[in-house]
């Protein structure tokens, strides 16, 4: 069976590699408003996801279990089990497609002064240089 924690486990060997600390120490300091809190938000959001998935998974297997007999009125249960968990994973995975685009633009970039204090940074991108102004005066008619 496949790891049910397997999207926020991967995104948080990933936050750890990025700082090199471990999330709980990362969290205990995170600076409200700062990238690190925004990005640790988005992992607590993922591992939520996980667990819900997880959680109807379980409980859609608990109602379809083959020694239970199942009734008419655990239909209801079963379609509505199915819907939740479905809903659940398209939630987890929207969680760690934008949790893991966020951590692929990250670089860890080493301080001059201290290799263990460096922060990830956003790759700088040079915008486009503004269009040259026209250097006739425009006619008119």
């Amino acid at each position: 069976m496949p790891d049910p924690y397997a999207a926020s486990r991967t995104a948080g060997e990933r936050i750890e590699a990025l700082y090199g600390r471990p999330v709980a120490e990362l969290a205990a300091d995170a600076v409200p408003d700062s990238m690190r809190y925004a990005l640790l938000n988005s992992f607590d959001a993922l591992q939520y996801a996980d667990r819900a998935v997880t959680f109807h998974a379980e409980q859609l297997h608990r109602l379809t279990h083959p020694d239970r007999a199942i009734e008419s009125v655990d239909v209801g249960h079963i379609s509505d089990g199915t819907r939740r968990l479905a809903h659940a994973v398209t939630v987890r995975d929207s969680h760690a497609q934008v949790l893991g685009d966020v951590l692929n633009s990250l670089v860890r970039v080493p301080d001059a002064t201290s290799p263990a204090s460096a922060e990830p940074q956003a790759l700088a991108v040079s915008p486009a240089p503004p269009p040259a102004a026209p250097t006739e005066p425009a006619r008119s008619r």
